[in-house]
């Protein structure tokens, strides 16, 4: 896609508040945007900001595969199936240590995690 067409595809999906769509093609170039900000409308430019300072603030993006992971932990810590949960953890250990994916884990979820000493209890 040429620079043009995505800048016109970005300002139309922030129009249309189709801001999956718009998010998805900043992060795809986000280096390139960076620099042409100036060219984006002014919902757009706010949202590359927005992007920008969270990768810069070390935030990192979780896939969909670990969103799906986390959903799976939630959907369990709501059927209190604590085995099910420690499954999880055993497979993918490193996934709960990261600071993007406590956001998107339920009170529930915490709950059990901070029972189980998964998660370090909030102050």
């Amino acid at each position: 896609m040429r620079f043009s067409e995505l800048v016109k595809s970005i300002n139309h999906a922030t129009e249309n508040l189709d801001l999956v769509t718009a998010r998805k093609y900043m992060e795809e170039n986000i280096e390139l945007l960076k620099s042409k900000k100036h060219v984006l409308n002014h919902n757009a430019r706010e949202i590359l900001e927005f992007m920008i300072k969270r990768q810069e603030s070390g935030y990192r993006n979780l896939d969909k595969r670990e969103l799906a992971t986390l959903r799976a932990v939630n959907m369990y810590a709501e059927q209190f199936d604590v085995r099910g949960i420690k499954m999880i953890i055993k497979e993918k250990p490193n996934l709960l240590m990261e600071k993007e994916a406590i956001d998107y884990l339920s009170n529930d979820s915490k709950v059990i995690l901070v029972g189980m000493g998964v998660l370090k209890k909030e102050a």
